[in-house]
């Protein structure tokens, strides 16, 4: 699996250095995210359930008219990342609750985007990881910074060098169940295909586009 994300990384890196920037389009943009956090998972006891707004930066390239790559990257309270790097011990059953410091989930994605005059449409996948404040301080076998993968889709409308988009993120603990989720979703019968939209939950973001 590490190999896996290791290519996938390389291959982005990779277009991004051979494809030329003229007769494409860089964005750069920020987000809002809102994301609900329940008490009783909550590392203080007292803690009620509620609802964060996260800030985001995104960076996006659209090339060849319809390929398209981003790295879109979520301000993250302390509270919930460390729920996010916690980690889980199979030989003790225990789970060992993560830094209790701010950070940065960052998403690295491709796949295809289209623009139609001012309508704009985008299906992504990519691979996630979580840096946080003196992030140095912990040694690996201590700190999960992968978080898995993520399956986006968006839509939005461009007013000639800027735009709006609403964007829906899934995140799955691994590429292997996020594939297996996808193909139920679109090609398993009925039940397998409710069963997988039970299991996929969305996180909405607003995003404002700046297209250059």
């Amino acid at each position: 699996m590490q190999k896996g994300k290791l290519l996938t990384i390389a291959v982005i890196l990779t277009l991004l250095i051979l494809i030329p920037a003229t007769a494409n389009e860089l964005e750069l943009g920020m987000s809002l995210t809102p994301i609900g956090t329940e008490g009783e998972d909550n590392p203080d006891p007292e803690a009620e359930d509620t609802v964060l707004v996260l800030p985001g930066f995104h960076v996006g390239y659209r090339f060849a008219g319809i390929g398209f790559i981003s790295w879109d990257s979520y301000v993250m309270p302390p509270e919930l990342i460390t729920l996010m790097t916690s980690v889980y011990d199979s030989e003790t059953d225990q789970n060992t609750l993560g830094p209790f410091r701010p950070g940065f989930l960052n998403t690295w994605n491709i796949g295809a985007k289209l623009i139609i005059g001012p309508l704009v449409g985008y299906s992504t996948i990519g691979l996630n990881n979580i840096y946080v404040y003196k992030q140095a301080e912990y040694p690996d076998e201590e700190f999960n910074s992968s978080f898995g993968t993520n399956w986006k889709v968006g839509a939005g409308w461009k007013f000639g060098d800027w735009g709006i988009n609403l964007d829906f993120m899934a995140i799955f603990s691994n590429a292997d169940t996020m594939f297996s989720e996808l193909d139920l979703l679109f090609t398993g019968n009925n039940e397998e295909q409710a069963a997988a939209k039970e299991r996929i939950q969305f996180i909405p973001s607003l995003v404002a586009t700046l297209y250059l």
